[in-house]
């Protein structure tokens, strides 16, 4: 056997019994992961420093590849990269975290199989780097207090810490712990987003290298040149540049993998995962579709019968909507027309309390303008009471009767008679007022007399 076969046979070994743990995983669902994106049931906060997406290789080198996942050893150059003296993850910020955070420090110690005092130790012996191509891995979410095991595929670009073998063991983004891919059972789906640059042809599952490694190999897809980064080196301090290794062009466009027929390279130990629509074959796809589209059709008339009784509902609720507001609108009406009419027999009554109230008034001012006559009337001397006294040396002047004269005023005075004189009065009377001189008529002279003075009681 060549020393090549030889390499062929100890890597299958290595990856169908060392990291796969004896057995296959079911289920056949591998979930895309892009470089920045936490994924699912992070463990940590990211610590990520360096999340840049890159574009997976192509063109000759990814057609070395073959049409399958791809066995490649931690130590091959190229596998990784980054930027020379810049880490990409912050090693410090991950072990306070999980320091401080017991029960998941826990479940990530569990996960990598090591006690959890020794994390803080494990991961300053990590090495940080970057993916150069899209890499198929055991992902592990935190979930329920506990570890969680799914498979997946991490975007070239995703920066992670790698141990002494190259093998990939902390994803930086989430904090979850990582180990190899293990193969699923029946045919691949792929869950999740595909990015643009996304071939399931130019897919590595990697696996430990041979012996430990004193530094990574890492290429600067930028720059297009070639360094080696100290393993345990967490801040990139100690990089330093070195020529293009073996089998590596100077200035190309991507590192190229070990040919599967001389080299290192082994086919993953699965089922076929084309890059077709839905990874099937031409037989499942076409019965497949036929299937999707009795499932659509399906589908798209249980969509119409909801939308008619959506429609019917809808209906109802108008109708029951109108009817409602009618009821309202009638009882608003018949609310305003008492409203109304309250108003009315308010100012109805507020009117005819007003007219009686001024009815009163009015009478009130009549009868105040009656007492004010009858105030000013003098009041007739009572025939009882004798006449008052005459003043000694006053006689009276009697009252001549003229039928030419006209009649006195009501509220004149009627002059007493000279024979009775007025009796003294309780109530003072309104001063009498001389009475009104006769109309001139040619007459005898009178024999002059004195002026009879009317004395006050």
């Amino acid at each position: 056997m060549s020393a090549g076969a030889a390499v062929v046979v100890a890597m299958a070994v290595i990856l169908s019994i060392s990291l796969i743990g004896g057995g296959s995983r079911g289920g056949g669902e591998i979930f895309l992961q892009t470089a920045a994106a936490a994924g699912r049931d992070p463990f940590t906060p990211s610590a990520a420093t360096d999340t840049r997406s890159a574009a997976a290789p192509s063109g000759p080198s990814a057609s070395r590849i073959g049409s399958r996942t791809v066995a490649v050893s931690g130590a091959h150059p190229g596998l990784y990269g980054g930027t020379k003296n810049v880490a990409s993850c912050d090693v410090e910020k991950q072990i306070t975290y999980l320091t401080e955070n017991e029960s998941k420090g826990s479940a990530f110690a569990g996960a990598l199989r090591i006690p959890q005092a020794e994390v803080p130790a494990y991961l300053r012996s990590l090495t940080p780097v970057r993916l150069v191509w899209d890499t198929r891995v055991t992902n592990h979410g935190y979930r329920d207090g506990r570890a969680t095991a799914y498979q997946a595929v991490l975007q070239a670009g995703t920066a992670v810490l790698v141990d002494g073998r190259g093998v990939p063991r902390v994803r930086c983004a989430c904090g979850n712990p990582l180990a190899p891919a293990v193969a699923v059972q029946g045919q691949q789906k792929y869950k999740g987003e595909k990015w643009t640059a996304f071939r399931s042809s130019t897919i590595v599952a990697v696996v430990p290298a041979p012996k430990p490694m004193k530094a990574v190999t890492m290429f600067d897809p930028e720059s297009k040149a070639w360094f080696e980064r100290p393993n345990g080196d967490i801040q990139g301090r100690s990089d330093h540049p070195i020529p293009p290794p073996k089998g590596q062009q100077p200035n190309a466009a991507f590192p190229v993998l070990p040919d599967p027929s001389t080299d290192s390279a082994d086919e993953f130990p699965e089922g076929d995962d084309r890059d077709t629509q839905d990874d099937r074959t031409d037989e499942e796809e076409e019965h497949g579709d036929e299937e999707q589209k009795k499932e659509e059709d399906e589908k798209h008339k249980d969509e119409e019968q909801k939308k008619d009784e959506d429609e019917k509902h809808k209906d109802d609720d108008q109708k029951k909507d109108d009817e409602q507001k009618k009821e309202e609108d009638e009882k608003r009406k018949e609310q305003e027309e008492q409203k109304k009419k309250d108003e009315d027999e308010k100012q109805k009554d507020e009117k005819q309390k007003e007219q009686e109230k001024q009815k009163e008034q009015e009478e009130q001012k009549k009868k105040d303008e009656k007492d004010e006559k009858q105030k000013d009337q003098p009041v007739a001397p009572d025939s009882d009471q004798p006449p008052s006294p005459v003043e000694p040396g006053k006689p009276v002047e009697p009252q001549q009767q003229d039928e030419n004269r006209p009649q006195q005023d009501e509220k004149q005075p009627v002059e007493p008679e000279p024979q009775r004189p007025q009796p003294p009065k309780t109530e003072e009377p309104a001063e009498p007022q001389p009475p009104e001189q006769p109309q001139e008529q040619p007459q005898e002279p009178a024999p002059e007399q004195p002026q009879q003075k009317l004395r006050n009681p």
